[in-house]
């Protein structure tokens, strides 16, 4: 409930979901019952395939042994079958479920390749917080979800500050994080009193949409939702002794059920869920996660005897930014037998360019090698896609060609000099050239409107309803080179919020940054990188979809000058997400300036002259000891000054529009000279 709370604390949006969803389970519930009592039938079994991922500094403590022992006890609890249901009170024991639910390890994985559902991570994290789901992210140090809609996650790792686990309840997150996070030591043979595997039970409840047993409130109020469960002021701990237990909520015998699973009981009290839980589970499980009742997680995967596979193109990305290439494949061995030859071709628009390759080595059954094709070239800028197959194992036929080909659109274009303005009032989108990088195919960087500095369009990131936190996305511009310039710089519109205190301490706040790449996007330096505080253009915290005002922007640059002559170079925004709020980007320039040829060689120069009016006064490059400039009539009278201090600047402007026509002295007065110059005013 507390990550649940937390979850709710940053998008109000999802609560209001998930609460008319809550609401609406009681009618469903109340349906499934008629239905069943109309039929007089008893459901079959479900099985769910279940998938445990063991995330630890040594995951090796957790074995295979254990994880099986925590999948029988799984099925033993809700199937009714556990031998310390003896413990449930003689009151209670028509209540007694037994589920029709019950899990199976995963035999495939999301690829439908061979897998024994146990998957081991090495991780540097010596524990995780139950509110933060790095756990669940194999980027930021634990493992990636399996397709939720086919497998039941389950991590096993080490939670801190005395947690046992936490679950997702349907509908409560994004896919990524569904399913349930336990406590090692909670699985059978761990630490007493938690060491019968009733943790996974418990949790695995609220998988399935139960709530606890109390109704997470301290009183008499408070609900679970079930209707044959005694009501229950605050949780149990330990494990009581006696049948019948009571309180202020339950006063008189039975008492209340602390032998429920969604009680805080220890393991060895925990032995029963109730027919109304069982229906609350089952329907959960009909309405919201039905996938998992016909997925094939659990089936063996069919073995094939020779069957090369194209796993994946991991050269190039989405962008080159040379005609030329060379591919680079994943070959995949799928087959029972040694791959020693294997036919690769690639071609570019299925079949405007082609080349193949003859792959020899090899490669064991289930074993992978990256594979360095011949050279392709594009045969012009624009949008291709690459298409891969592989074929003729060891020189024979393919048993299993489902998996022989892959494709990879991709965009080339030529460099491109400044000046580039981009206010994404055009509705392609991303521009042409532009990209945008979206590693984990969640939300991203896309064009809204309504919300713009000028114009009605702009680009924006929505933080606020991206849950999936520690994801970088990113929005590329076109490949430039930056030449024949004295210095280049990037403006940009931003407005960006958050929904925690900008100046609390302790919070992962969403980033934005400027990155320049001089290798295409293989790596980046950055060049700017803002969050909290020094971001955001509201100064408050906005609890809601953060929607800027024509007020809230704030118009930041970037230094480009070093990058002059220096070859192309790719420019990306890249947005960090911390699940705070949304950040906006308008109005983005590239532009490169270039010094009077006169000025380079002088250093100092006054334009234009002969004038009529205004005059600048300008230096190259930029002089630190200027203390003053004044201006003198030809009878040596002053009529014009400027005082400077501090930094100086490299132009002062003048007007000598209200004095007569005739000749003037300039005089710049610096650290350690003076220098003059006449100006003809006509």
């Amino acid at each position: 409930m507390e990550v649940l709370k937390n979850t709710f604390k940053k998008n109000p949006a999802l609560q209001a979901r998930f609460e008319a969803q809550t609401q609406n389970m009681r009618q469903a519930i109340n349906q499934r019952k008629a239905q069943l009592q109309q039929l007089r039938t008893e459901a079959t079994t479900i099985y769910i395939p279940i998938v445990f991922h063991i995330v630890l500094t040594n995951p090796s403590v957790v074995t295979d042994a254990q994880i099986q022992n925590q999948v029988e006890q799984m099925n033993k609890d809700f199937a009714g079958l556990n031998a310390d249901s003896t413990l449930i009170p003689a009151a209670f024991k028509p209540l007694f479920a037994k589920t029709n639910i019950q899990f199976r390890m995963a035999q495939r994985t999301p690829n439908n390749e061979p897998a024994t559902g146990i998957e081991r991570t090495t991780t540097t994290h010596a524990s995780f917080n139950i509110n933060d789901n790095s756990v669940k992210y194999a980027s930021l140090g634990g493992a990636d979800a399996w397709d939720n809609k086919r497998f039941f996650n389950v991590w096993i790792t080490d939670l801190s500050n005395g947690y046992l686990g936490y679950a997702t309840f349907p509908g409560s997150g994004p896919d990524a994080e569904d399913g349930v996070v336990i406590k090692y030591t909670s699985l059978p043979g761990g630490s007493a009193p938690y060491n019968k595997g009733r943790t996974l039970v418990h949790e695995t409840g609220h998988f399935f949409y139960l709530y606890h047993i109390w109704g997470d409130e301290n009183g008499c109020s408070g609900t679970d939702f079930i209707d044959d469960t005694p009501n229950q002021g605050t949780f149990t701990s330990g494990c009581p002794s006696g049948a019948v237990r009571t309180d202020a909520c339950t006063a008189t015998a039975p008492g209340i059920m602390y032998q429920n699973f969604m009680d805080y009981t220890d393991d060895a009290c925990m032995v029963m869920y109730t027919l109304d839980q069982q229906e609350r589970m089952e329907t959960s499980l009909s309405l919201y996660r039905a996938s998992l009742m016909t997925s094939n997680g659990a089936d063996p995967v069919l073995a094939f005897n020779l069957d090369a596979a194209a796993k994946s193109i991991n050269t190039p990305l989405q962008r080159i930014c040379n005609p030329s290439f060379t591919p680079v494949i994943t070959l995949r061995n799928r087959g029972a037998q040694t791959l020693t030859a294997v036919t690769i071709t690639a071609s570019i628009d299925n079949g405007a360019v082609t080349s193949t390759t003859q792959w020899t080595g090899s490669l064991a059954s289930l074993a992978e090698t990256a594979v360095t094709l011949n050279a392709l070239t594009v045969p012009a800028e624009g949008t291709h896609v690459l298409n891969i197959l592989v074929s003729s194992p060891n020189g024979s036929t393919d048993e299993n060609t489902a998996n022989d080909a892959i494709t990879l659109i991709f965009q080339y274009y030529l460099p491109i000099a400044p000046p580039i303005a981009q206010s994404f009032e055009n509705a392609t989108f991303p521009p042409v050239g532009w990209d945008v990088v979206n590693p984990d195919l969640n939300i991203t960087w896309e064009r809204t409107l309504g919300a713009a500095k000028t114009g009605s369009a702009a680009v924006v990131m929505r933080n606020f309803d991206y849950q999936t936190t520690g994801q970088k996305d990113y929005i590329r511009l076109p490949v430039m080179n930056i030449t024949s310039a004295d210095s280049a710089f990037m403006t940009f519109q931003v407005a960006a919020a958050v929904a925690s205190n900008p100046t609390g301490t302790g919070t992962a706040f969403d980033t934005l940054e400027v990155l320049i790449s001089k290798d295409c996007g293989a790596t980046y330096t950055s060049l700017y990188k803002k969050w909290g505080s020094s971001l955001i253009t509201r100064s408050t915290a906005t609890t809601e979809f953060f929607d800027p005002t024509s007020g809230e922007w704030r118009k930041d640059s970037v230094n480009l000058t070093p990058y002059i002559n220096g070859g192309p170079v790719l420019l990306a925004f890249a947005n960090t997400n911390e699940n705070e709020n949304n950040i906006y980007l308008d109005d983005i320039n590239v532009y490169s300036l270039t010094v009077n040829a006169n000025l380079k060689t002088k250093g100092f120069m006054i334009t234009p002259n002969p004038t009529t009016g205004k005059i600048a006064v300008q230096f190259y490059p930029n002089p630190p000891l200027v203390k003053g400039i004044n201006i003198f009539s030809s009878n040596g009278k002053l009529v014009a000054s400027k005082q400077v201090n501090g930094a100086g600047s490299s132009s002062y402007t003048f007007d000598l529009s209200l004095f007569s026509s005739g000749v003037y002295v300039v005089q710049v007065i610096l650290g350690d000279k003076v220098i003059t110059q006449k100006v003809i005013k006509r």
